[in-house]
Formats: C-alpha cells, structure tokens, sequence
C-alpha cells in the first residue's frame, strides 16, 4: 500500500510541476505583454506551487521513511526524497519571497524612470541571480523526482516479474 501511495504522490508532484514550469509559466510571459504583470503573476503562481509542493515533499518524506523503516534497500529512495524536499524548502522559505520581493522593487524603479541610475541595475543582476537559482534548483528536483519514479516503476516491474 505504502509504495503505491509514493507511486501516487510522487506522479502528483512531478507532474504537477512539469505542467507549471514547462506550459503554464511560459504560456503567462506569452500572453501577458507587461513583464512585470506577468512576473507577478508567476510569483503568485510559485508561492501556491511552493505550498503545494511543500505538502507533497512532506507526505512523500514521511510515506519513505515509513518504508525505510520496513526495508533498508529504499536508502536511495530516502535520499532521493529528502534531497527534493529541502529544494521544496529554500523555495518555499527564500527564494520566492526574495524574488518577489526583488521584482516589486525592480518595478518601482522603472516606473519611476530610475532604472539607469546607479544601483538600480543591481536589482535587476539581483533578481536575475535568485531567478536562476531558482530555475537551476527547478531542474536538479525534476530531476531527482524523474529519477526517483524510474526507480520505484523499474522495482514494481521486476516485483511483478517474480509473481
């Protein structure tokens, strides 16, 4: 029971947050013409998605260790959740407050016309940063979590194989 609700939880979290970073983001920059508009728009997106993937991290870590606890051959699996979950955490507790934050005081810049003064340009280098830490962060959790339902569909083939 306990692996097919890892199976459950663990399809819910990857898919969930390939349909946002890979249709639903690109799609609002396609659509909202105003960068700023539309960034808002994906930070508010990225603090429900953050939410979200914070109860599906935790459920994950939680259903894992339970069965960690029955079988000492899912380390990597363990491994594998608590790895996507403290990606979930910096998320959830920096990143997207700090990007937001960033972007709110980036789009009083500009319309204030303030941009090409000194220091102003350090927001954008700013926000960039954290953007891409984020976006880097992204990929190494779609990849843990891709790499961790290989693994549980290649075990549940070869424990249906033996029966």
């Amino acid at each position: 029971m306990i692996k097919k609700l890892v199976l459950i939880f663990l399809s819910i979290w990857l898919g969930t947050t390939c349909l946002v970073d890979f249709a639903i983001v690109p799609t609002v920059f396609q659509v909202i013409e105003n960068f700023f508009n539309a960034g808002e728009l994906g930070v508010a997106l990225f603090t429900k998605m953050n939410l979200l993937e914070l109860i599906l991290s935790s459920i994950m870590v939680c259903l894992v260790s339970l069965e960690f606890k029955k079988n000492n051959k899912s380390i990597i699996h363990f491994f594998l959740a608590i790895s996507a979950s403290i990606i979930v955490v910096i998320y959830f507790s920096y990143l997207t407050p700090k990007i937001a934050e960033l972007t709110l005081l980036w789009k009083k810049a500009d319309s204030q016309g303030l941009i090409a003064i000194a220091g102003i340009k350090d927001i954008q280098q700013e926000h960039q940063f954290y953007h891409r830490t984020y976006v880097t962060l992204d990929s190494i959790k779609i990849l843990i979590l891709s790499t961790l339902l290989i693994l549980r569909l290649r075990e549940k083939a070869v424990e249906h194989a033996n029966t």
